[in-house]
């Protein structure tokens, strides 16, 4: 931590000041308490730590964290990142990794004047803002988030000034967020020329209805094709998401009530192979060091060759998934099925993808109209460099929410676990982060150390002669060293004589 800090000074020493203090250095434990309240109420958590001992243990009290002040304002950081099923050696080695992203971050965070703004797309049956709320709040620490609708209007994405030969857009970026209804033609074209413009889209989009009253009246439904108008849009910017719904043997579990248990219904938490848990694919920043990120009733997707864009696969599914072709029977029987996947798949799916260039317009060739109308209108056929990404699941950026209570949970939390579990708010944040080049800060969170831990059981039952290994073998060496040089050198002058 200090080698970092002290690597951040070197630039300019005047920019960065810091100082390490010990909670727990006070001996009086009134006075411990008070400090460690005031810790908690600034933002941060202290971590336990057990010692263990020969014959003996002991609990330590840590605050793995720092308070960051800037012109009046501070901010905590939590440095030791947590995680459920983590063992102590994967936490730590997590934390590491991340240890300069998350110091960069909330430096940048404290001390930045501009706030790029990021806009969630209504009108279209997209998620409500309950449930998206976490990965709102959570873009709100970097950007200015708002909702916004387009209706048709021309100007509701950018304006077109007087003397101005192409429109200027009024956000960064654009969230569309599991839409449920068929875009306008005008809406299209609204977002299109967001895109011309240099705009960034980030799209969670489902391709299929599942129908899930149906599934949970009657355990079973029949998925169908979601037209949502937007295929040939998507088309053009080098991506199709296919009418399919993909299996995968590596996937979250779902509780359901099962065969009886006395007079009771059994709850069972059981895998559900059309809710994927996905991985990295390759070692791209967005995704680099992020848990697995959790999707439900996902489909497959393909890229299209661009000449002036290329595509990066972000997220797939596991060796051992299937793809279901369109109309799909979705069934909660399939718990306890052998589906196969071991043999009969089609591993490697793509699930989400970023894709980055020159976009050609999809209305380009398609617009009835005077070419002075569509110059008052300001319209572009070529962007400039941008990018986008796609993901086949809407359900990917949707928090979980409790309507009874009127309150959410954690994007990435599993109900099951009753904690967060997986990676889905930070690959959502980072890809934001990429989208709107931040890519100095996304490139830190990209790098990865890995430390190697020793085995704590050979520890424990060879702990003599590590010691002796440790402590006699260096003196040895030693001795034998300085003796080996004293003979060869008395033998090397006795020649001479």
């Amino acid at each position: 931590m200090k080698d970092l800090l002290d690597e951040m000074r070197v630039r300019n020493k005047d920019l960065l000041q810091y100082e390490f203090i010990d909670p727990s250095a006070s001996q009086d434990e009134n006075t411990r308490n008070k400090v460690y309240e005031a810790l908690q109420k600034q933002g941060l958590q202290y971590t336990s730590i057990r010692l263990q001992g020969k014959g003996s243990q002991s609990e330590l009290i840590v605050w793995p964290g720092a308070i960051i002040t800037y012109r009046g304002k501070s901010l905590p950081v939590q440095l030791l990142k947590s995680q459920l099923r983590a063992t102590d050696a994967e936490t730590v080695n997590r934390s590491l990794n991340n240890l300069e992203y998350e110091l960069a971050s909330a430096i940048r965070q404290i001390t930045s004047t501009h706030r790029p703004k990021v806009a969630f797309l209504e009108g279209q049956g997209e998620l409500a803002k309950i449930a998206v709320q976490d990965l709102t709040d959570a873009l709100g620490e970097q950007y200015d988030v708002s909702r916004v609708r387009i209706n048709g209007q021309v100007d509701a994405l950018s304006d077109k000034f007087d003397g101005a030969k192409y429109r200027v857009n009024k956000y960064d970026a654009l969230i569309i967020a599991k839409p449920d209804s068929a875009f306008s033609e005008k809406d299209q074209f609204v977002i299109d020329q967001f895109v011309m413009n240099g705009g960034k889209v980030l799209w969670a989009v489902d391709a299929m209805d599942p129908h899930l009253d149906s599934l949970r009246t009657n355990q079973f439904s029949m998925a169908t094709p979601l037209d949502l108008g937007i295929d040939q849009l998507l088309f053009a910017y080098g991506v199709r998401i296919n009418k399919d719904l993909l299996l995968d043997k590596q996937c979250a579990p779902i509780q359901l009530y099962t065969r009886p248990y006395g007079d009771q219904p059994r709850l069972e938490t059981l895998p559900f192979p059309f809710e994927p848990l996905v991985l990295a694919h390759g070692m791209h920043p967005i995704v680099n060091n992020i848990d697995a990120v959790h999707l439900k009733l996902a489909s497959s997707m393909d890229t299209i060759g661009l000449d002036s864009a290329h595509s990066t696969i972000l997220l797939t599914t596991s060796r051992y998934s299937r793809i279901l072709r369109n109309p799909v029977r979705v069934s909660l029987a399939v718990v306890g099925m052998d589906l196969d996947l071991d043999r009969n798949n089609n591993p490697f799916r793509p699930v989400a993808v970023l894709t980055q260039g020159k976009f050609k317009s999809a209305f380009a060739d398609r617009l009835a109209m005077p070419d002075s109308v569509l110059k008052a209108v300001g319209f572009r056929t070529w962007s400039p460099r941008t990018a986008q990404v796609f993901v086949s699941d809407g359900d990917a950026i949707a928090n979980p929410v409790d309507l009874a209570k009127g309150t959410y949970y954690p994007l990435g939390y599993e109900k099951a676990a009753r904690a967060k579990v997986f990676g889905n708010r930070e690959f959502f944040v980072n890809a934001m982060n990429y989208l709107l080049d931040d890519k100095s800060l996304i490139s830190i969170r990209a790098r990865s150390i890995r430390l190697h831990q020793l085995d704590p059981m050979r520890i424990e039952t060879d702990r003599t002669a590590i010691q002796a290994a440790n402590v006699v073998l260096p003196i040895l060496l030693g001795l034998l060293g300085g003796g080996a040089f004293h003979l060869l050198r008395k033998r090397r002058y006795a020649r001479k004589g």
